[in-house]
C-alpha cells in the first residue's frame, strides 16, 4: 500500500477548493444543498465486472476465487476454508479448474487491470491451476443447487469438455443426465488431442471422476448415427444437446496422402493417447500452423524423431498458442515459414519427400490474414519418414448433419439451439479454447433449463465494466508476480510423453498471487472511503442489503465526492449519472 500521507494529499488536493454546503443533522438527502449550478450527488456502490472475468469465455468469477483467499482473515476463515470455499466458487462455473490451469492460454490474463503496473498481471491460470490440484488432493465434491429433484432427462451427446460442462451444470440443478460418448473413455479432446505431458491424466481422471459423482451416467464406446439414433434419443429424453467436437481430419488433397506412413494429426494424437504403438521413423514433417500441428510435433520429439514443422504464412500468423510455439522450438523442433507443399513422392507405397515451394504474404484473405502467395521458381524437397497432415479437422456430423447449413457447420439460434429442445456448443460450431467449450455448455445448459421448466430468461442486465481509469492504480504496492516453474528444457524430452513439463506454484506462492489481486469493481474492505469521509458519513454496516461491510449514512452525505476518488477498486461512483 502507499504511504497514506501521500494518499491523503493526492485525494484532499483536488477538492481543496471546494465549498462545502450547510448541513444538518437531520436533513436528509432531499434536503442538501447543491454545489454551485450542477446537482447533488451521493455515492452509489456498483459492482462492476472486473475485465478478467469479461476476457474469460468460461464466464469464471475469478475475482471471488483470489479475493476469498486474499481475504480469509478478515473474514475469520482459515486457509483450507478459504481454499474449500473458493473451489466451490469456481466450480460454479467450471467443474474443470485443474485441467484448465494446464491448458488454456488464460486470456483473462491479457485484461488484467494490474497489468497497468509494472508487476505484471496477476498470474490468473497457475492460481487456477493450483486450486484444482487442491480440489483433488482433498477429495472435494461438488454440490447440488437447493432444490427438488427433475423429473425430465437430458441426453448429451460427447463427453468433451462441452458435453460434459454441460452435463454438469444440469446435473447441479437436479436433472437426470446421461452422456454418450464415441470413443472408449470420457474426455474428448482433453484426452485424445492435448499430451499427457501437458495434461497429466490422473488429473482429468480426477476431475471426470467428481463429475460422475454428481449421479450423471457416461456410457462410452456408443455412436448416435450408428449404435443409436438421434430420433431415438429425441423419443426417450427431454431434452439433447450435441457436444461431438471435431475428430474428422480434412486433407491435403495432393496425390500420394493415402500412403501408408501419411497420417492426419488428429489422428496420430488420437492413436498415441489410446495407447496405440506408432512408429515414425528417424524424419516427421508436419503440415500446419495450429494446435495440433505443435502438439503432434512435440509428441513426435517424444518418440525421438527429427521434427520439422511446415507452415504457408509466417509466424505472426500462426494460429497456435503462442506458448506452444516457443516451447516447440525450445526442444529443438524446425518451423519452416512461409513454406506450402504441393506434391507427396511416393515410393513402395511410402511417402518419402514432400515437394514444396516458399511462399511470400499479400493482402488479407477471408480468415483476416494476409494470403500467402507462391513464389516463382523456389521449389525444394524435404525428406521424411513419416508425414503428419495437421491443417484442420472437422466434425463426423452422421445423424445430426440434418441441422448442418451450408457452411457445414450448425448455426444455432441465440438461445444455442438447432431444433425444438436440441442444442450444442464447442467444436460443432468452430475450434476454439477448451474454456470457449466449457462457457458454451454451460450457456447451453442455462437455456434447455428455461425451455424445460417454461421460463421466460430474464433479460441479462448491462453491468458496468471496471478498467483502470476508474480505479486508484497508486494505492496498490508493487507486488513482483509469482511464476511457478517448469522442467528445464534439457530435461524436458526425457521423460517421454507422460512427464509433466509445468510443475506448478507452491502454497506460498498460491497466497502471494491471490494478493496481488485488485478487486477490480467490488468492495474488499480497504476502508480508504472511511478514513477520508470528512462528514464521518460512512460506516461499517455488515448487514448492508448489497452485502459490503461500508455504508452511506445519506443523512449525513453533502456529496463531497472524496469518498469516491479515496475507492482504489471503482466500487463507488457519485450519483447514478457515472454508474455506467
Amino acid at each position: 500500500m502507499a504511504d497514506k500521507s501521500d494518499q491523503a494529499k493526492v485525494i484532499l488536493e483536488s477538492v481543496a477548493n471546494w465549498k462545502f454546503p450547510p448541513f444538518s443533522e437531520e436533513s436528509g438527502i432531499d434536503k442538501v444543498v447543491a454545489f454551485g449550478d450542477s446537482s447533488h450527488k451521493c455515492p452509489v456502490y456498483v459492482q462492476a465486472l472486473p475485465p478478467c472475468t469479461v476476457g474469460c469465455p468460461a464466464g469464471n468469477d475469478i475475482r471471488a476465487w483470489l479475493t476469498i483467499v486474499q481475504l480469509s482473515e478478515l473474514k475469520g476463515l482459515t486457509r483450507a476454508e478459504s481454499f474449500e470455499l473458493a473451489w466451490h466458487e469456481a466450480s460454479k462455473t467450471t467443474p474443470f479448474p485443474a485441467v484448465c490451469g494446464r491448458v488454456c492460454p488464460y486470456p483473462c490474463e491479457t485484461t488484467c487491470n494490474r497489468s497497468e503496473k509494472e508487476d505484471g498481471a496477476v498470474n490468473i491460470h497457475a492460481f487456477e491451476r493450483w486450486l484444482g490440484d487442491y480440489g483433488i488432493e482433498q477429495g472435494l465434491k461438488h454440490r447440488k443447487l437447493p432444490q427438488a429433484i427433475q423429473d425430465k432427462k437430458v441426453a448429451v451427446i460427447g463427453a468433451g469438455p462441452a458435453g460434459l460442462s454441460c452435463a454438469f451444470q444440469l446435473a447441479r440443478h437436479g436433472y437426470p443426465v446421461t452422456v454418450f460418448e464415441s470413443f472408449a473413455e470420457a474426455g474428448g479432446m482433453l484426452r485424445y488431442g492435448i499430451p499427457a505431458y501437458k495434461l497429466p491424466r490422473r488429473v482429468l481422471d480426477a476431475e471426470i471422476a467428481a463429475i460422475r459423482e454428481m449421479g450423471i451416467e457416461i456410457i462410452c464406446n456408443t455412436i448416435i448415427g450408428k449404435d443409436l439414433g438421434l430420433d431415438e434419443l429425441k423419443e426417450k429424453f427431454d431434452a439433447l444437446f450435441i457436444g461431438i467436437g471435431a475428430h474428422g481430419e480434412i486433407k491435403l488433397g495432393l496425390e500420394g496422402e493415402e500412403a501408408d506412413n501419411v497420417i492426419s494429426g488428429v489422428s496420430f494424437l488420437n492413436r498415441i493417447h489410446s495407447g496405440r504403438k506408432v512408429t515414425v521413423g528417424n524424419k516427421v514433417v508436419i503440415i500446419g500452423g495450429g494446435d495440433s500441428s505443435i502438439s503432434a510435433a512435440r509428441v513426435a520429439r517424444r518418440l525421438g524423431s527429427e521434427v520439422t514443422i511446415l507452415y504457408r504464412r509466417s509466424r505472426a500468423e500462426m494460429p497456435a498458442i503462442k506458448q506452444e510455439i516457443k516451447a516447440a522450438l525450445a526442444e529443438d523442433i524446425e518451423i519452416q515459414f512461409l513454406v506450402s507443399p504441393v506434391a507427396i513422392e511416393v515410393r513402395d507405397g511410402k511417402a518419402v519427400s514432400v515437394e514444396c515451394r516458399k511462399m511470400e504474404l499479400g493482402e488479407p484473405d477471408e480468415s483476416g490474414r494476409s494470403r500467402p502467395i507462391p513464389i516463382a521458381g523456389s521449389i525444394f524437397r524435404e525428406q521424411c519418414t513419416t508425414l503428419i497432415p495437421a491443417i484442420g479437422q472437422r466434425p463426423q456430423w452422421r445423424d445430426v448433419k440434418r441441422y448442418v447449413d451450408d457452411t457445414s457447420q450448425l448455426k444455432p439460434n441465440k438461445d444455442m439451439a438447432v431444433d425444438d429442445g436440441v442444442y450444442t456448443g464447442g467444436d460443432t460450431l468452430s475450434l476454439r479454447l477448451v474454456t470457449t467449450a466449457i462457457g458454451e455448455g454451460r450457456k447451453a445448459a442455462e437455456r434447455m433449463i428455461a425451455q424445460m421448466e417454461s421460463e421466460k430468461r430474464p433479460i441479462q442486465e448491462v453491468v458496468p465494466i471496471v478498467g483502470p481509469e476508474k480505479m486508484r492504480l497508486d494505492y496498490y504496492a508493487k507486488k513482483e508476480r509469482n511464476r511457478g516453474s517448469c522442467l528445464p528444457e534439457n530435461k524436458r524430452l526425457i521423460g517421454g510423453l507422460d512427464l509433466e513439463l509445468d510443475t506448478g506454484m507452491s502454497k506460498e506462492q498460491f497466497l502471494a498471487e491471490a494478493d496481488r489481486c485488485m478487486s477490480c469493481g467490488l468492495c474488499f474492505e480497504c476502508r480508504q472511503c472511511l478514513i477520508f469521509c470528512p462528514q464521518k458519513a460512512i460506516v461499517e454496516y455488515p448487514q448492508n442489503s448489497i452485502g459490503e461491510v461500508m455504508y452511506t449514512k445519506y443523512n449525513k452525505c453533502v456529496g463531497c465526492h472524496i469518498c469516491a476518488q479515496a475507492c482504489p477498486c471503482g466500487f463507488i461512483r457519485m450519483g447514478m449519472g457515472d454508474v455506467l
